[in-house]
């Protein structure tokens, strides 16, 4: 991974199942292909925490902290991943995964099987992910 890009054969859809985005294939994609890298803004755990607390002191609900539902664990600090990185949806049958570059900040998204034209692409944000924030799954799928 050396720069940032999108593939052209991907594009972003309502998912109306879960009241937002997803990305999806507009082509068959091959097992083993990188179909984006993306940039990732790292910042220190600590503001993020920091952030939430002060939201909360001000009676600002949990659900209103969409920042949060887009942050990833990257190495000990935490991060936003740029480009369409983050609006992949989550499966426990991902057909995706995420492989990082933690010396450039990069985040790439590589294909685990054959995806067809026309789904969605599907990545696994680990039970970690939602056992440390308030959000449940909404839709297997």
């Amino acid at each position: 991974m050396n720069r940032p890009f999108i593939d052209t054969r991907l594009e972003i859809r309502s998912v109306t199942e879960i009241s937002g985005w997803g990305v999806f294939s507009r082509e068959h994609i091959h097992a083993g292909e990188i179909i984006e890298i993306s940039t990732v803004v790292v910042y220190p755990r600590k503001l993020m925490e920091v952030a939430i607390w002060a939201c909360q002191a001000e009676g600002i609900s949990d659900a209103d902290l969409k920042l949060d539902q887009y942050s990833i664990n990257w190495q000990a600090h935490g991060a936003v991943m740029l480009g369409w990185a983050s609006i992949y949806n989550h499966s426990d049958n991902p057909n995706v995964k995420f492989i990082a570059d933690y010396d450039l900040n990069l985040i790439g998204i590589q294909a685990t099987r054959n995806i067809d034209a026309n789904s969605q692409i599907l990545v696994s944000y680990g039970e970690h992910w939602f056992n440390q924030k308030p959000y449940v799954k909404k839709v297997e799928f």
